[in-house]
């Protein structure tokens, strides 16, 4: 059993009136240590008995506000030398020194900004940028709800993520960007667990929305695929694009991500052999002619890539984001042109759904997309494509037989 005496004191002055810092003294195992805070406070401010802040009544309105402002802060620094003195009861043994030096440690790092933002240079070193930029977003989303206020990371229980959720439901963001945040900020007071700066509570974000919803993937039909074949562009900005669209879909739905990032390296023979940034995962793609006339166009690049996306001043993370974008924006503008929404993400939808059309396995659709299991598949197929239920309903329902002839035909 552990008996840690925490007190916190006035340092005694003989000039009446005279403002005196506070200190908290530690005793454990007799002995005594004691730890500067940063507050200065007349006699008449301080309670002794109760080691509370007093606002007399005397005071200025400026000291009123000031004292209001140290009263906050001196709570939760209380409340940041028990967390500190719990944890090291819940390890074992330890002393007075790894106490204070734990509590100063909490002190310096414990406001929410400032920790996310040294997380956020450690992602980047990593070479994360996604999630460092993941972190900026949620931390900004999170500032914003409290009104620039900042608060330390101990200071975040479940009322104020119940409050956080209220907030951005009320201003129309979406379930799936709710969860996002709530997911992300979750993963940041983790991270604060195991550096030792909060204690870990298990159930905290149990009562906030963390899941995700099932959004509609889109596809486009194969003769839209063949419309932008057919398209005659005189803009070579829209003709890249229409081109990178086509690529993506002949090469079994490849991510913009890993297109944008193909260098001629990848062209190991007849194949392109690459690793899918998602999952590290290799995957090999065997040229077809359609594919081998689209890089043909684009020989002229310069670089080490295969395609004029990235350029070399700026392949980095940031550079992809504007590349997607512009992209995306283009793929808009052919969209218009043959009649269909259009985006990056709709050329590896398109394949699945004419793959899944065409009859062709989930295992052999779920190895070409590059998904880690089967599973994943089943499930992006039930969003993406809901043709042959459909089909299969109005059978039920018109009461018409099918014989010997199957619904599915499989083509290998």
């Amino acid at each position: 059993m552990y008996n840690v005496s925490v007190k916190v004191k006035r340092r005694k002055s003989i000039e009446a009136g005279k403002r005196m810092p506070l200190y908290v003294q530690i005793i454990y195992r007799r002995e005594v240590r004691k730890m500067a805070l940063p507050y200065q406070l007349s006699e008449e401010e301080w309670d002794g008995g109760r080691e509370e802040i007093n606002i007399p009544g005397e005071s200025t309105s400026e000291r009123s506000k000031e004292l209001y402002a140290i009263r906050e802060q001196f709570s939760r620094d209380c409340r940041t030398v028990r967390s500190v003195i719990y944890l090291k009861e819940k390890k074992g043994s330890f002393t007075p020194d790894e106490i204070v030096e734990a509590c100063k440690e909490r002190f310096a790092v414990a406001n929410l900004t400032k920790y996310v933002e040294k997380q956020i240079c450690v992602l980047q070193g990593e070479g994360k940028d996604e999630t460092a930029r993941h972190y900026q977003s949620t931390l900004n989303a999170f500032m914003h709800f409290r009104g620039g206020c900042e608060l330390r990371l101990d200071e975040i229980d479940a009322p104020l993520l119940k409050e956080f959720e209220t907030y951005l439901f009320s201003s129309g963001v979406c379930a799936n960007t709710v969860s996002f945040y709530l997911r992300v900020l979750r993963a940041i007071r983790n991270r604060a667990v195991r550096d030792n700066l909060v204690e870990a509570i298990p159930q905290l974000f149990s009562n906030v929305h963390t899941g995700i919803e099932k959004t509609r993937k889109r596809a486009v039909q194969e003769n839209v695929i063949l419309g932008l074949v057919a398209l005659q562009l005189l803009s070579p900005a829209l003709q890249l694009a229409r081109d990178l669209f086509l690529f993506s879909y002949y090469a079994r739905g490849m991510a913009f991500v890993d297109l944008a990032h193909l260098t001629r390296k990848n062209i190991v023979g007849d194949k392109i052999v690459y690793i899918r940034r998602k999952t590290g995962q290799e995957l090999q793609i065997r040229l077809l002619p359609e594919m081998r006339k689209l890089i043909a166009r684009y020989q002229y690049v310069s670089g080490p890539f295969l395609f004029p996306v990235l350029t070399g001043s700026r392949p980095d993370y940031i550079g992809y984001q504007s590349a997607l974008r512009v992209q995306n924006k283009r793929l808009k503008k052919l969209g218009k042109l043959v009649g269909a929404d259009l985006s990056t993400y709709i050329a590896r939808h398109t394949w699945a759904s004419v793959a899944a059309q065409k009859g062709i396995p989930e295992e052999l659709i779920s190895q070409g997309m590059g998904h880690e299991s089967v599973k994943t598949t089943r499930i992006y197929m039930a969003l993406l494509d809901t043709s042959r239920v459909d089909r299969a309903n109005e059978i039920v329902i018109h009461k018409r037989a099918c014989k010997s002839k199957p619904v599915y035909k499989v083509v290998l």
